[in-house]
C-alpha cells in the first residue's frame, strides 16, 4: 500500500510538471501570436506613413502648388491614411475607383470618385494630374527619385523597429494587376507582405514591402516573458526534484528504522544473555570456589556489558544532535591507555578466533582533553567493526603518533573493503553498506560510525576513511594535543 502511495506521487509528480511546461508553452505561444501581430501592424503603419509622407512632399514637384501649409495638414494627417486606404482597397463588383489631383497658384484640390457601372473596362486609367508644368519624362524620372526616398525611408524605419533582414519590394502599375518591377529572388516565401501603397501624388505606381523573416524581433520584445517562463519552469522542476528527494529519504530513513529496530533487538538479546548463562553458570557450579574460572566469567560478563552499554549509548544518541544535549566531561586522557583498556577487555573474544591485533604503543602517552568513556566508546565500536566484518581471520593494526599540535590514530584491518561512493554515506545515521544487493547478512544498527564521527567532531577532530573492496579498510582519526 505504502508502495502504490509513493508510486502514485512520483506519477503526480511528473503530470504536474507536464503541465506546467505545456501550460507556459501555451501561453508563450499565444504570447508570440499577439506580439507577432502587433509587429505587423506596426511595419504596415510604417509603411503606409512613409508613403503618405512621400505623397506630400511630391508635391513641391509642382510650379505653383498652392498652400502647402493646409496640404501638410492634409496628407499627413491619420485621417487622411484612413481615407486613403479605404479608398485604394475598396473593391466591389461593378465599382471604379479614380483620384484627380488638381494644382494652380493659389489651391490643390483632390477629387475622389465612385463610378458604379454595369461592366468595368479592362484597363483602369490611372489618375489625372493637372498643372504640373512638367513633361512625362521629368515626371518618370521624379517617380524614380520618390520611390528611391520612399524605400530609404523604410529601410530606416525597419532597422529603428530592430528589423535586419533584406527588405524586398514590389512595383505595381496603377491597375494592380500585375508586377511592373521586383527585386525579390525567385522562390523566395515572405513571412511579411504589406498592402501595396501609392507613394507620389502623380499616382503611377504602388510600393509594396516583402520581408524573409520577423520572428527574431519578436522573441527579441519577448526576451524577460521567455526568460520569467524558463526560470518558472525551472524552479518548479528544482521544487519537485527537492520533493521527490525528500520523498526518497524518508523512504529510506522508514526503511532503516524498520531495519534498525530488528537489528537493535537481536543486538541487546546478546549480550544479555550471554551474562544471563554467565550469572547462572557461577551459581549452578559454585565457581567462587573456582577463582579462575570465576574470573573468567566475571570478564566476559564485563566485556557482554560493556558492549550493551556502548549500544543504549549509539541508541539513545541517535536522537540527539546538538551539543547541549550530549555533554562531555573533558578530562586529561592518554589515548594509548584507554585503547589498550578496550583490548585487554577483548581477549577473551579474540582467544576463541585466530583474531590478532597489532598495537604499537609509543613509549610517551599521547594526552588529549577527552571524554573518557565516550572516547573508550569509539574505540571498542571500531575494533568490534574491524573484528565485525572482517571475521576470525582478523588482523588489526594500530597505530599512534602526535606532533606538536595534534595526536593522530590510524585503525588499518585486513577485511573485505568499502567501496569508495559508500566513503561518506557510512557516517550517516542508519546507513549500513549493503553485502550483496541490499542484504545485510551481518547484524547490526547502524549507528556505530555515526556516533563514532558525532563524538570526534564534538572533540575538535577528524576521521576519515581510506577504502578499497578486497584491500581492508582504515580509519584514521586526528584529535587535538593536549598543551
Amino acid at each position: 500500500m505504502k508502495w502504490l502511495k509513493a508510486k502514485y506521487t512520483y506519477i503526480l509528480i511528473v503530470l504536474s510538471l507536464l503541465l506546467s511546461a505545456g501550460l507556459q508553452v501555451v501561453w508563450l505561444q499565444q504570447l508570440f501570436d499577439a506580439q507577432q501581430k502587433q509587429l505587423k501592424d506596426e511595419i504596415e503603419h510604417l509603411v503606409s506613413r512613409t508613403a503618405q509622407t512621400n505623397m506630400y512632399y511630391s508635391l513641391t514637384i509642382f510650379k505653383d502648388p498652392g498652400n502647402l501649409l493646409l496640404a501638410k495638414q492634409l496628407f499627413l494627417s491619420p485621417q487622411w491614411e484612413q481615407l486613403r486606404m479605404a479608398f485604394d482597397n475598396m473593391k466591389i463588383q461593378g465599382m471604379r475607383t479614380s483620384t484627380s489631383i488638381i494644382v494652380d497658384s493659389d489651391s490643390t484640390a483632390v477629387v475622389m470618385s465612385l463610378n458604379l457601372k454595369d461592366s468595368i473596362p479592362k484597363n483602369r486609367k490611372r489618375p489625372v494630374v493637372t498643372s504640373t508644368g512638367r513633361t512625362p519624362a521629368e515626371l518618370r524620372l521624379i517617380d524614380s527619385l520618390s520611390l528611391v526616398e520612399m524605400k530609404k525611408n523604410v529601410n530606416t524605419g525597419l532597422k529603428k523597429i530592430g528589423i535586419s533582414s533584406k527588405a524586398y519590394y514590389n512595383i505595381y502599375s496603377y491597375n494592380k494587376t500585375k508586377v511592373f518591377r521586383s527585386d525579390v529572388p525567385p522562390g523566395f516565401k515572405p513571412v511579411f507582405t504589406s498592402r501595396s501603397y501609392l507613394y507620389n501624388i502623380q499616382d503611377i505606381y504602388r510600393c509594396q514591402l516583402s520581408l524573409a523573416s520577423i520572428n527574431t524581433v519578436v522573441w527579441y520584445r519577448m526576451r524577460y516573458y521567455l526568460a520569467s517562463s524558463i526560470l518558472m519552469v525551472l524552479l518548479t522542476c528544482t521544487a519537485f526534484y527537492f520533493i521527490i528527494r525528500l520523498l526518497r529519504s524518508q523512504e529510506l530513513y522508514a526503511a532503516a528504522k524498520a531495519d534498525f529496530t530488528s537489528n537493535m533487538t537481536h543486538e541487546l538479546k546478546t549480550p544479555i544473555a550471554t551474562v544471563l548463562v554467565a550469572m547462572e553458570s557461577i551459581k549452578k557450579y559454585n565457581l567462587i570456589n573456582n577463582p579462575e574460572t570465576l574470573q573468567s566469567y566475571l570478564d566476559i560478563s564485563q566485556h557482554e556489558m560493556r558492549r550493551l552499554d556502548l549500544m543504549v549509548e549509539k541508541a539513545l544518541n541517535s536522537n540527539s544532535e546538538s551539543e547541549s544535549e550530549q555533554p562531555l566531561n573533558l578530562e586529561l586522557y592518554d589515548v594509548q591507555s584507554g585503547l589498550q583498556q578496550v583490548i585487554n577487555s577483548m581477549q577473551l573474544q579474540l582467544q576463541n578466533s585466530s583474531a590478532n591485533i597489532r598495537f604499537s604503543l609509543l613509549e610517551e602517552p599521547c594526552f588529549v582533553y577527552g571524554d573518557p568513556v565516550h572516547l573508550t566508546n569509539i574505540f571498542y565500536n571500531l575494533i568490534d567493526n574491524a573484528f565485525k566484518y572482517s571475521g576470525k581471520d582478523l588482523l588489526l593494526e594500530i597505530n599512534c603518533k602526535y606532533d606538536a599540535e595534534k595526536v593522530t590514530l590510524s585503525f588499518k584491518d585486513n577485511g573485505p573493503g568499502i567501496d569508495k561512493i559508500y566513503h561518506k554515506k557510512i557516517f550517516e545515521r542508519f546507513f549500513r553498506v549493503p553485502e550483496q544487493g541490499n542484504i545485510h547478512n551481518i547484524k547490526g544498527s547502524g549507528l556505530g560510525l555515526h556516533y563514532v564521527k558525532q563524538i570526534i567532531e564534538k572533540h575538535n577532530g577528524t576521521i576519515k576513511v581510506k577504502s578499497e573492496p578486497g584491500h581492508g579498510t582504515s580509519f584514521i582519526i586526528t584529535l587535538p594535543l593536549a598543551s
